[in-house]
């Protein structure tokens, strides 16, 4: 266990400064709309407000519902940048043989750049949500006089488990693309499926489309789930981890993290 944190720990220093990057234009874009706020309290339009909810306590949790997801676009690109080097970093950098003389096992290796590369920035997501929870719930409590610090936790929740649910599936796959590839995994990747995309429209147009094939980037979507945004009126937990169709994206996940680490041991017999 104490072997599987120092993996952690180093995975996380290596890339320290992607882990934040998110973190800081969040702050920078939050002090943007601050004093925007601020000059438009100046020349008098009190209409422009930060977060548009009702001043109710749905309006508290829908309102950080959808403020999660924006946070979330902006950490998940980063998140993507990281995942697209997990397995192919030492590689890139030729330290490639002394990372694999250490003596530890593959899958303790493999297993934490996975769980740090995909899941780390996320506990600081979770951390700016509960703060913008708490700021929201302020500022609905001097407009209105309610204070509705548990509905905006709720929603920040919320937003927390969908963003966790597009980082299974689709920061898996970044996973699966960085022990295929050496360099720009994420754009070689996405190419190799849209090229897929490609086959199967010639495939279909062959055989004058009597027959019907998956469309690659529907079919990832759709392992998602349910991201609530057709419902965010009345978003709650069953809407958000309802869809039996992340389950299939779990199954994806667990393919992808096996065939990613299975890749990355068998390039130790080319060293």
């Amino acid at each position: 266990m104490k072997q599987f944190k120092t993996l952690l720990i180093s995975e996380y220093q290596k890339r320290k400064h992607l882990y934040w990057w998110p973190v800081w234009i969040v702050a920078g874009l939050t002090i943007l709309s601050i004093i925007a706020l601020l000059v438009a309290w100046i020349i008098e339009r009190p209409d422009i407000i930060m977060y548009g909810t009702d001043n109710t306590k749905e309006g508290n949790l829908i309102g950080m519902y959808g403020t999660m997801f924006g946070l979330g676009t902006i950490f998940w690109a980063f998140v993507a940048l990281i995942t697209q080097s997990s397995l192919n970093r030492e590689r890139q950098l030729g330290s490639d043989l002394f990372f694999r003389s250490q003596p530890v096992s593959f899958w303790k290796v493999t297993g934490a750049k996975y769980l740090m590369h995909l899941f780390g920035s996320s506990v600081l997501l979770l951390g700016l949500g509960i703060i913008f929870s708490l700021i929201l719930s302020i500022v609905i409590a001097i407009s209105s006089g309610g204070f509705f610090l548990g509905h905006a936790l709720w929603g920040c929740f919320l937003g927390w488990l969908t963003y966790l649910k597009v980082v299974v599936v689709f920061g898996s796959l970044c996973f699966l693309f960085s022990a295929i590839f050496k360099n720009n995994a994420l754009i070689l990747g996405t190419a190799t499926l849209g090229l897929l995309e490609g086959i199967f429209a010639i495939i279909e147009a062959i055989f004058k489309f009597k027959i019907t094939l998956p469309s690659v980037f529907i079919s990832l979507g759709k392992m998602v789930g349910s991201m609530g945004l057709d419902e965010i009126d009345e978003i709650k937990f069953s809407i958000v981890t309802g869809n039996p169709n992340f389950l299939l994206g779990l199954l994806f996940a667990a393919i992808c993290f096996a065939g990613g680490s299975y890749i990355y041991k068998l390039r130790a017999k080319d060293i």
